[in-house]
């Protein structure tokens, strides 16, 4: 069995500590540009490079990436893994993060600030519960101005969840659907868009 947790995922690592050079208790001095804008990353000075392993009871990020041998066994993909995406979900001005699962659910922690975050997903509805998550964005899909949330997932299509402004939302399943039979050795596989409920 396969288990990526903590100290297990060094590059989430980095970017929790990107997360939280840009998220923390100040305000970053965000430089504008055309369609983007951008902060430099702020190191400490006073101790010396590397990291620091902050453990699940001091950040509130409880999550371990579970595969088993059986299913390993099944599909070989998905030893690839799966997604983070960060952003800010609540307009709070925080870095959130959205952490996928493969035989587990997905979480997500808001970020509220100096390395504190708090599960959000069962009030989001974003657990994706029953799929092999293998990917996730955040972008403005509907161009309202507020990050919406896209999960991938093998052999499940891709889910989307509309932000609000305030919090996310499920919406229909986007993304592909399959246009062979199930009985062909050959998948076909054809876009059919983004959907959204009314």
């Amino acid at each position: 069995m396969w288990v990526w947790a903590g100290a297990g995922l060094p590059l989430l690592a980095v970017v929790v500590a990107q997360v939280a050079s840009l998220g923390g208790a100040s305000e970053p001095a965000w430089e504008e540009g055309p369609g983007f804008r951008s902060a430099p990353v702020r190191f400490a000075t006073n101790r010396p490079a590397g990291f620091t392993r902050l453990p699940p009871d001091a950040t509130g990020v409880v999550f371990a990436n579970v595969l088993s041998d059986a299913a390993e066994a099944r599909n070989r993909l998905l030893e690839i893994g799966s997604g983070v995406a960060l952003g800010d979900i609540d307009g709070d001005g925080l870095t959130d993060l959205y952490l996928c699962g493969l035989e587990n659910r997905n979480s997500l922690y808001r970020n509220l600030g100096n390395w504190k975050f708090e599960d959000g997903t069962a009030r989001a509805g974003v657990a994706c519960e029953g799929q092999f998550s293998t990917g996730c964005a955040l972008v403005d899909l509907d161009g309202d101005g507020d990050l919406d949330l896209l999960v991938n997932s093998l052999g499940g299509g891709t889910r989307l969840f509309r932000n609000d402004g305030r919090d996310l939302r499920r919406t229909r399943s986007a993304g592909f659907v399959r246009s062979a039979p199930r009985r062909s050795p050959w998948r076909i596989w054809t876009a059919t868009g983004i959907w959204t409920s009314t």
